[in-house]
């Protein structure tokens, strides 16, 4: 249920351990789900309310390297940042686990064979369909030829929700579901405990009025720049000792893709091009064509993962981007923009309306135009640099009393020549294969350090409280449990040591799957919601896996929450 004051919340039963996920963002809303599936009392403090907000301009700033993603890829609101993003799902790599000598810090404290086991039922818990998720079955389910770029390359695909906006994805588990209690409108500004043991967190809501809210777990979702926020200034607490106080890599190793075109392409046969390349459509989902270098290849070439996809650019695009905000504004309630504006764009694309449905229905495609001009995009890791971090800054406090953030992101430079490298490689497997011609930027084949000005963040922010073998090396361990703490744990990309050449939610939802089995010790395979998730617009709720009813579980156990 949701509330929007303390007074309104469930009184916490006697005897039975509150679980409470501070953040309603993708990780934060899932982990309750699947928490008060297995029959935990859960709370979940969000700092903003149903509708989309921002974060105030005054509490953040950006030093180093320009980052957009800090002001306009995080949003304050029930859902988080999924009510921004296109819901891509995308797997790490085994390579991306593994320490690799010529990339400093990169490895992690548990393998890929430690986190493949929950990709699995992590889709299954999103409500993606298991026939989807194998690349052949979808090739041979559409139209047009499998992409081959020689035996360096692998081409994959990346698999897209229907409903990306975990607040609808979970509405009725959120709504329905008693063990569920969502504030909203509260932001969390402190901790108190005793030893390592957290019993408490402290929240305000818009009044400023302090309340304290009492768990037997804590489990921090607020999103990577906000966790490391809320630890470094609850580090300052002197009303009792912080266990994470003094911890040197607070804050530090923050990580972003770096992203943009590389060059153009002219393919030798446009049709032919489109047929490889173009957005797939299969069993109501969508799926986006892409490129990279096999985990032998990489380390062959010492060189940082990179993936690239190509774009496409057309007098329909702008025009098809607005309807599909509409109409998904109107599907799930939101506001939407005036009727005028919606006939504009809907004139713009009339001449298009029957290839877009013929290329929908009989070849399982998204219509690109044969007028569209074709970029080719990288989305590239670099090296995690203790340098490039997140900050706060004490001297200038938000209502709340929490401090601005500041974010210091750093390269270290060489991510130039390994994407030079890498698109080297690809306009020559594109030539080889008779695709096409890929005319490389300039300034990229040079090598000038300017090139690197032309890539942006993609809004994948990551690091700032990595995951580590001990607090020597890191903020949480394997188990995203805080350094020094008995039940803190943190969840999100903020623990990420690297970030693969993959969009980074995923892994995030994939390791809270893991978490949730850890503390429950129950197998995420055979759990169900016990409430469905909202249906996707393109498929009925019966096409799903048919959810179980969940009975009780018991509560979460003395060994997984230690009493002081």
């Amino acid at each position: 249920m949701l509330y929007q004051s303390v007074a309104e919340l469930p009184a916490a039963v006697p005897g039975v351990p509150r679980v409470i996920v501070i953040g309603a963002g993708a990780v934060g809303l899932y982990a309750a789900a699947q928490l008060a599936a297995r029959g935990r009392e859960v709370v979940v403090i969000e700092a903003g309310n149903r509708d989309l907000g921002r974060f105030a301009a005054d509490s953040f700033a950006s030093e180093g390297r320009a980052h957009t993603g800090i002001r306009i890829g995080r949003a304050r609101n029930l859902g988080g940042t999924t009510s921004l993003w296109g819901g891509q799902l995308v797997e790490f790599q085994p390579i991306d686990f593994a320490g690799r000598d010529w990339l400093p810090g990169s490895s992690w404290p548990l393998r890929y064979e430690d986190v493949a086991p929950y990709y699995l039922p992590t889709y299954r818990n999103l409500g993606m369909p298991e026939r989807i998720l194998d690349d052949n079955e979808v090739w041979r389910g559409v139209s047009g030829d499998r992409p081959y770029f020689g035996p360096a390359f692998e081409v994959f695909l990346t698999r897209w929700m229907p409903v990306p906006n975990f607040a609808e994805l979970f509405e009725q588990p959120i709504l329905g579901d008693r063990r569920i209690s969502v504030l909203t409108g509260h932001v969390a500004t402190g901790f108190r405990g005793t030893g390592g043991r957290l019993t408490a967190v402290r929240v305000a809501g818009e009044n400023g009025e302090p309340h304290w809210i009492e768990g037997g777990l804590f489990l921090l979702a607020a999103g990577t720049i906000e966790n490391a926020r809320l630890l470094l200034h609850t580090a300052q607490d002197l009303a009792w000792p912080v266990p994470w106080r003094g911890n040197p890599n607070l804050g530090r190793y923050f990580q972003d893709h770096l992203g943009g075109p590389v060059g153009s392409v002219h393919p030798a046969d446009k049709r032919r091009f489109f047929r490889m390349f173009s957005n797939l459509v299969f069993a109501g989902n969508k799926f986006q064509p892409k490129i990279r270098l096999t985990n032998e290849a990489l380390s062959r070439q010492a060189i940082y993962n990179t993936q690239a996809f190509f774009a496409f650019e057309s007098e329909i695009s702008e025009h098809m981007v607005y309807l599909k905000q509409f109409l998904k504004a109107a599907l799930y309630g939101r506001k939407t923009a005036g009727m005028g504006e919606l006939l504009r764009r809907s004139a713009g694309t009339a001449r298009y309306l029957l290839p877009l449905m013929w290329k929908y229905v009989w070849d399982h495609r998204v219509f690109v135009p044969t007028t569209a001009k074709i970029a080719m995009h990288v989305q590239a890791e670099h090296a995690p640099r203790p340098e490039s971090r997140i900050l706060i800054d004490q001297e200038h406090k938000d209502a709340f009393g929490l401090p601005r953030v500041i974010l210091d992101w750093r390269l270290g430079g060489d991510e130039l020549n390994s994407i030079r490298t890498f698109a080297v490689q690809i306009g020559e497997a594109t030539r080889s294969a008779a695709i096409g011609e890929l005319r490389i930027d300039e300034d990229l084949l040079a090598e000038r350090p300017e090139f690197l000005e032309k890539l942006g963040d993609t809004y994948h922010q990551s690091g700032g409280t990595v995951m580590g073998a001990s607090d020597q090396d890191g903020v949480v361990d394997r188990n995203l449990r805080v350094f020094g703490t008995e039940n803190l744990h943190v969840l999100g990309a903020s623990v990420f040591r690297t970030t693969s050449n993959a969009n980074v939610t995923f892994t995030a939802i994939a390791l809270t799957t893991r978490l949730v089995d850890h503390l429950t010790g129950e197998d995420s395979s055979a759990v169900r919601l016990a409430q469905p998730l909202r249906a996707c617009p393109e498929e009925t709720r019966s096409s799903r896996a048919a959810p179980q009813s969940t009975t009780a579980a018991p509560a979460l156990r003395a060994r997984d929450l230690p009493r002081p």
